[in-house]
């Protein structure tokens, strides 16, 4: 009626003047109301109701898209896992026969007397060797995801484990003109381990410093009794690793970036098995290192 003209409404005194209305014989009523804002008036009571459904909507949304990536990201992941498992599993027959021929050449009579084949025979039992331990790395660490590391615990004395192992490097060493010094001052180095373990986390450590090297590689190996601790540290004078690299060092396939240089192969396994390791054993375990300035590994062993 407002819109219409036919009544005036005074806001200050709140009248309402009636006017001439208009009058149509063919409609059987006087008149007709409208209210033009009704649609706007309904829209704006419930302004907080559309944005909280746009909200829900838009997190809905979210929740379905996230569900369906995480999804697609475990599928990937199991066929990871499977085809790593499958791949190494084929590895381990070809080694175990290069592995019996290169023993076999090695016990031959007429290879012992030839210094040339004695030496290249050595090499292909060597790189045999090496080859097998990352096959065995690889899946160590697939184990280790499925939370299949079966520890046999034993008692160990890690003294002797050190210069197992540190004999076992010592041909890897001379190629290299480096040497290793050990200083084993613990008196009481009997420690409950998984020897396999343990051997396998002193070879990574000693690897890489064997690697990391920029020349005549210095390992320096010390056992010691402190506070209820064995304590086990091995420096090396390698390339180190930059500050903001250290944390990222024991996350699964992370290697310090060199750019485009890629002088050492590696899977970035090592130290997240090392990590994996010591977990499993509750051991604490530290790196301390600046690029340049070699590196220092500190593992805490408790009686």
């Amino acid at each position: 009626m407002v819109y219409g003209e036919y009544v005036s409404f005074n806001r200050t005194q709140k009248i309402v003047t009636l006017g001439e209305l208009p009058k149509y014989d063919e409609f059987i009523y006087y008149f007709g109301i409208n209210f033009p804002k009704q649609t706007s008036y309904l829209i704006a009571g419930n302004t907080l109701w559309i944005i909280f459904s746009f909200l829900l909507m838009i997190t809905v949304s979210f929740f379905v898209y996230a569900l369906s990536i995480i999804l697609r990201q475990k599928r990937l992941s199991e066929l990871q896992k499977d085809f790593i498992n499958n791949m190494t599993h084929e590895f381990k027959t070809p080694i175990s026969t290069i592995n019996i021929a290169s023993s076999v050449l090695l016990k031959n009579e007429y290879i012992k007397n030839n210094v040339d084949l004695s030496n290249y025979t050595q090499i292909i039992n060597e790189q045999n060797d090496r080859l097998n331990w990352q096959v065995e790395k690889v899946l160590q660490v697939t184990e280790i995801e499925q939370d299949r590391m079966n520890l046999k615990i034993e008692k160990i004395y890690l003294n002797e484990s050190i210069k197992s192992v540190v004999n076992s490097v010592k041909l890897n060493l001379e190629t290299k003109e480096g040497n290793v010094k050990t200083d084993l001052l613990a008196k009481n180095d009997l420690i409950n381990c998984d020897k396999l373990h343990l051997t396998n986390v002193l070879y990574n450590i000693i690897d890489n410093a064997i690697k990391y090297s920029a020349e005549n590689p210095k390992i320096i190996i010390k056992t010691s009794d402190v506070a209820g601790f064995l304590c086990l540290s091995i420096c090396d004078n390698g390339i180190g690793i930059a500050e903001e690299h250290i944390k990222n060092v024991k996350n699964k396939f992370f290697r310090v970036p060199t750019g485009k240089v890629h002088n050492v192969k590696g899977f970035g396994l090592g130290l997240y098995y090392v990590s994996q390791v010591c977990k499993a054993h509750h051991w604490d375990w530290e790196i301390n290192s600046q690029k340049g300035e070699g590196t220092r590994i500190l593992f805490k062993i408790k009686h």
